[in-house]
């Protein structure tokens, strides 16, 4: 009887596991936004002494520049906010958490070779959070038994590291790749910038940290290659994109 109750309880413990992967991404998907936006304040976020150009600069200024040059586009954009902040370090990466809030790491900021480049990336991030992504692996990776332990153990660090350590699923990989191209087409931005990073970042010696949640592979140089031909124009001019590379200012010296 015991061997009996306990196959049941395998049985039962199989089929949590099947609906938590099933059917927890697709109900996430459906979440309010207002919802989204709550869980995004529950986790935090990086300390106020780690963002850059939060004050009026041309750095700054710039920065919006291209960040609105991509959102909103569309009608159905406007339901969604999106906010785009430069963080310090030299990590060259770039990641979007709950409620619409992008980072990019100063790493890459340097690392891209023009403002097309950093579009490229944005126009990926900012589809990962329309697609409903983030919340779709917050939300399962918070119901698992490691998330739940490192939440209850840490709180608000724990629930920023599940946050920070989210991978998304091949398929959301190219749904993000898929729209964040046409959105590039609808804004006129040259998808160039978008292959170029990726396929420099892939050759590079020592892969760059941004491969490690974005991977870089033949299929999305293919899906890249199939966006040419569309009218462009520049997103900034050089001043703006050289304001906007100092956006952290000089890099600081170790003491």
């Amino acid at each position: 009887m015991s061997k009996l109750k306990g196959l049941l309880w395998v049985g039962v413990a199989a089929g949590i596991g099947i609906v938590a992967a099933v059917g927890l991404p697709r109900l996430a998907r459906h979440t309010p936004w207002p919802v989204e936006r709550w869980m995004g304040s529950l986790s935090g976020g990086p300390d106020a002494g780690g963002l850059c150009g939060e004050a009026a600069t041309p750095a700054q200024s710039s920065l919006q520049t291209l960040v609105r040059r991509l959102y909103p586009l569309r009608a159905d954009d406007t339901r969604i906010e999106i906010a785009v902040s430069v963080i310090r370090g030299e990590t060259v990466n770039a990641y979007a958490t709950l409620g619409g809030r992008i980072y990019v790491y100063n790493g890459l900021l340097q690392q891209a070779q023009s403002p097309e480049e950093l579009a490229g990336v944005l126009a990926h991030e900012i589809e990962h959070v329309r697609q409903r992504h983030i919340i779709q692996g917050a939300i399962v990776s918070l119901v698992t038994w490691g998330g739940l332990k490192a939440v209850f153990q840490s709180g608000d660090v724990g629930i920023s590291h599940a946050l920070l350590t989210l991978s998304f699923s091949r398929e959301q990989e190219a749904e993000a790749d898929e729209q964040g191209l046409q959105r590039l087409r609808a804004a006129h931005v040259d998808a160039a910038g978008f292959a170029n990073f990726f396929e420099r970042a892939r050759q590079s010696a020592a892969p760059p940290a941004i491969l490690s949640n974005h991977p870089a592979d033949q299929e999305r140089a293919e899906r890249a290659a199939r966006f040419t031909g569309y009218p462009t124009h520049p997103v900034l001019t050089p001043s703006q994109w050289a304001a906007l590379q100092g956006i952290c200012g000089p890099p600081r010296r170790s003491p």
